[in-house]
């Protein structure tokens, strides 16, 4: 019997607290992210599999959790291995990374790197809803709006006779920045010598070269561009790079795939052996896979594979797949 399978009369609750200990048995001097993700997912997958009630998994979870955190407690600095979290009604702590992967909510298992987990945090909050007016401020309101003509034209009198605001005219206060960016800006526009209005226009001819450059970029077909290329340095921000390298990886895989004659040398495609290979960030990987998902489900199937294919002891997909190797450029990839 493996020790990850629940012994006879062993409840939920100590299985995950028994396997929460091996996890962080193996976790110890582990560093490396994704490693740390494999540990977890490999004695976590299979209590969240066996329990679907969110609401029976509560214990379970917990137990494991606290089987991780008596070896790697909470800290209030920064460590390898850890990342940042601030629980509702908490104080900001820093926590070990297993406990971002046991969790019941299995979309977070993809979410790997802390640009990927602010990201991730950020799609979830909600735009603060407006504030409603009191009842005396309805009453002001509508007071305001029955008032007779002869104010409302004394009214367009004095707002004739108001100076007419200009860039030339303005101070940073009427730019109603944040304080720390006025602060940048200020500091900026002293170290360059320009005024406000001559600052603010430099700035829009900046940025708007750097939104038609972005769109320019953009309509660029990276088909020819050599896969070695187009994940050097020099294409690292351009817009489309990102697509590119995934659905040449995505063919990469299939090919691969496809020429293999056992299922352990296969590889099941999906976000993670994606992001892997193509080094972009999981939040975009995931939005441009949804294009591919009908694809990558037929292939999978196809090949009968799932997520557990791809922990393979000693082997990594990188090494496996040379994407460069593979797809050399993008021109025969379909």
């Amino acid at each position: 019997m493996s020790e990850i399978e629940r012994l006879e009369r062993e409840s939920n609750e100590i299985w995950a607290s028994r396997l929460g200990a091996i996890a962080a048995h193996q976790l110890k001097g582990v560093k490396d992210e994704q490693a740390i993700r494999e540990i977890t997912l490999k004695y976590w997958e299979p209590i969240r599999a066996a329990i679907t009630s969110d609401n029976s998994l509560k214990r379970p979870r917990t137990a494991f959790a606290k089987a991780i955190t008596e070896k790697f407690p909470n800290s209030q600095k920064r460590k390898p291995g850890y990342y940042h979290t601030k629980p509702r009604g908490k104080a900001a702590h820093w926590e070990h990374l297993a406990l971002w992967y046991a969790t019941s909510n299995r979309d977070r298992w993809d979410v790997v790197g802390d640009e990927a987990r602010v990201a991730y945090k950020v799609s979830f909050e909600q735009p603060t809803q407006p504030e409603q007016p009191t009842q005396t401020e309805q009453i002001e309101q509508t007071q305001q709006a029955t008032q007779p003509e002869q104010t409302e034209q004394i009214t367009l009198q004095q707002e004739a006779t108001t100076t007419v605001l200009s860039l030339e005219t303005m101070n940073i206060a009427q730019l109603e920045l944040d304080v720390d960016t006025q602060k940048v800006v200020e500091d900026a526009i002293a170290y360059s010598g320009m005024s406000l209005a001559e600052f603010v226009k430099k700035a829009c001819q900046v940025y708007a070269k750097t939104v038609t450059g972005k769109v320019k970029l953009a309509d660029e077909d990276l088909t020819p561009v050599p896969t070695a290329e187009l994940m050097s340095e020099k294409y690292k921000t351009h817009p489309g790079r990102a697509d590119e390298l995934t659905r040449r990886a995505i063919y990469a895989l299939e090919v691969h795939n496809n020429n293999c004659t056992e299922r352990n040398q296969k590889w099941h495609i999906n976000q993670t052996a994606i992001q892997t290979l193509t080094g972009s960030k999981p939040a975009t990987i995931k939005k441009i896979l949804e294009n591919y998902q009908i694809r990558l489900d037929d292939h999978n199937a196809k090949h009968e594979l799932n997520p557990y294919d791809n922990r393979k002891p000693g082997i990594k997909i990188d090494e496996a797949i040379n994407l460069v190797e593979l797809v050399p450029d993008g021109l025969n990839v379909v």
